[in-house]
């Protein structure tokens, strides 16, 4: 008979729980509602979905001798920035 009780009250609880995370999901936020940096929801979406389009591009020539150029700045900047800093 304990097993019986104990079985309908973790059912109940679990119900309980999928009733309290469906009507948590009812509440979205909608694509106008604000989000960071002063855009809406959904325009915060549509950024990201692009970013991660871009992410997912093939390399190209271009872009890697724009990456070696600022590996090449970066290093020059902080030699600079130690021999400034050593004076």
């Amino acid at each position: 008979m304990l097993n019986v009780m104990n079985s309908m009250s973790f059912l109940t609880t679990s119900t309980a729980l999928g009733i309290a995370a469906l009507s948590l999901t009812a509440c979205g936020r909608t694509d106008s509602d604000p989000a960071s940096g002063g855009l809406t929801v959904g325009e915060s979406e549509r950024l990201e979905a692009a970013a991660e389009r871009l992410d997912q591009r093939e390399a190209s020539p271009a872009r890697d001798d724009s990456a070696a150029f600022e590996d090449e700045v970066r290093d020059r900047l902080e030699a600079e920035n130690a021999a400034n800093s050593a004076r």
